[in-house]
């Protein structure tokens, strides 16, 4: 049976039975509970049904105080199960979405953005049948495709000519990256070996699980680290075992977490707080203004269409990299440490490139 007729069956049997419980529905319907549910669920979002649930009479019946005070709740089901106004005086009773469209002709590009990547998403994983999500990826991706209301086209047509453009990889975090979330969830610490990249070794070490952070298409686990007794950050595919323990993980409050772990920019901390002061181009200034360094950044637009950037940060590892992405289009000008680093980083640069320009004319 499809959706419309089955919304047409809820609303004739709210309307002339007043009450009605959930097994009559699924006894007249023959669909699954989940199913029932959803078209319940839409017809009170998408149709301003005023549906309710009594416990006193268990079942379903239609809100009429609802109906009487609020304009947004006097429709019914029309033909076709689409949202149509409720008998009566018609005049004063508008068609909400029409009313809505009338208002609104087309999505705000946050939204749109939001939607687009939401659907596309959901798809990519639906590919994954192992997925403990299986079951319940198609019906929540036909939900946000039908939030494609606005434009006067389908959603499926809309989808067609909306694409939005993401160039990272999938990938796929090791098996230790489910032992870590299960001990996060469970309150249980964790023994670890882990890699550091930055000083080439290996170490065994407990820790306590604060919480799992994406960060730039990888995952990490912020934790109490119990060896140097202090909150730290490790990339979960550094982790090259993980095994959970019995004793219970050190009890921190998680807004300390964050003031500690999120104060300065990218995923790597430090104690001392410092303030990046950087002065970009005009060429370069319209493009810096729509990209987020970290949230409490702050931007001056200078009059010669200029732009002043200051970008709070600990620990210059990421920093630097991300200065150098911009060339010669930008400057540092503060602090004097983080600029001796980025022009050191730029001469190595350079040098490999003239290293190189000389191999090739000796070949």
């Amino acid at each position: 049976m499809k959706s419309n007729m089955r919304r047409l069956i809820i609303d004739k049997l709210l309307t002339e039975k007043g009450y009605v419980a959930f097994e009559e529905f699924e006894l007249l319907l023959k669909v699954s509970a989940p199913t029932i549910k959803r078209d319940l669920q839409y017809m009170r979002d998408e149709l301003h049904a005023p549906i309710r649930y009594s416990r006193a009479h268990n079942g379903y019946y239609y809100a009429s105080g609802a109906l009487q005070t609020s304009e947004e709740r006097k429709l019914r089901i029309g033909k076709g199960g689409k949202a149509m106004p409720a008998k009566g005086n018609d005049t004063t009773r508008p068609n909400i979405i029409a009313s809505r469209l009338a208002k609104k002709q087309w999505y705000s590009s946050e939204e749109l953005f939001v939607l687009t990547s939401t659907y596309d998403l959901l798809g990519a994983l639906e590919v994954d049948r192992s997925s403990a999500l299986a079951t319940e990826l198609p019906p929540l991706r036909s939900r946000v495709l039908g939030l494609f209301t606005l434009g006067g086209t389908t959603p499926r047509e809309l989808m067609r000519r909306v694409r939005v453009v993401e160039r990272r990889v999938v990938f796929q975090e090791p098996a230790t990256f489910e032992t870590i979330g299960c001990a996060l969830c469970e309150k249980r610490r964790v023994r670890i070996s882990y890699y550091s990249w930055r000083t080439d070794e290996h170490s065994t070490r407990e820790i306590s699980p604060m919480r799992l952070v994406h960060y730039r298409n990888r995952w990490y686990v912020d934790a109490f680290c119990h060896l140097t007794q202090q909150l730290k950050t490790f990339q979960i595919e550094n982790i090259e075992s993980a095994e959970i323990l019995t004793t219970s993980v050190k009890r921190m409050v998680l807004d300390d977490v964050a003031r500690e772990l999120d104060a300065g920019y990218g995923i790597f901390h430090g104690k001392e707080i410092k303030t990046a002061r950087l002065h970009f181009d005009g060429r370069a200034a319209h493009y810096v203004l729509r990209e987020a360094w970290h949230p409490k950044q702050r931007v001056q637009q200078l009059d010669d269409g200029s732009l002043m950037l200051l970008v709070p940060y600990s620990d210059p590892t990421e920093i630097v990299g991300e200065i150098l992405r911009w060339g010669a289009r930008v400057e540092v000008l503060e602090p004097q440490e983080l600029r001796d680093q980025v022009s050191s980083e730029a001469e190595r640069i350079a040098a490999l490139y003239k290293e190189s320009t000389k191999a090739g004319s000796r070949d």
